[in-house]
């Protein structure tokens, strides 16, 4: 039962960030959303915002899946890294504006690979995504 605490709460947690980095980014402060989302992979995966815009696809899936994240905490660090995507396009940084849309469809992906219930509003995501990343 802790553990499942423990998961719930920090599900919460990263609905909070995600929401917060679209609030900024709204706002026109999409650097205060790269910094929250800096330190939330620093908490959940051990690692900065500048490895992870550099790490290799294969190397990044490769963590991903050796986590075994839960489908539900997948899904959320699916949309952390949409939402940091969409705060480096803000910011004009092509580079890791490309890179990290391609993570985040490479996440929902393997989000569906890993939840077999259909969402429409997931193939919606992955349709405009791998439109994205094809016009790059």
């Amino acid at each position: 039962m802790p553990k499942e605490d423990y998961l719930l709460k920090y599900l919460e947690k990263l609905s909070r960030v995600i929401a917060a980095m679209l609030g900024f980014r709204d706002n026109g402060f999409p650097e205060d959303g790269l910094r929250l989302a800096d330190e939330t992979y620093k908490e959940m995966m051990d690692i900065n915002l500048d490895e992870l815009s550099v790490m290799p696809m294969d190397k990044f899936l490769e963590m991903i899946r050796k986590e075994g994240y839960t489908s539900t905490y997948l899904e959320s660090i699916s949309q952390l890294t949409l939402e940091t995507a969409r705060s480096f396009e803000l910011q004009e940084n092509s580079s890791n504006t490309q890179n990290f849309y391609h993570k985040s469809l490479q996440l929902y992906y393997l989000l569906n690979e890993k939840d077999k219930t259909f969402s429409f509003e997931r193939e919606e995501i992955i349709a405009e995504l791998e439109k994205i990343v094809s016009s790059r």
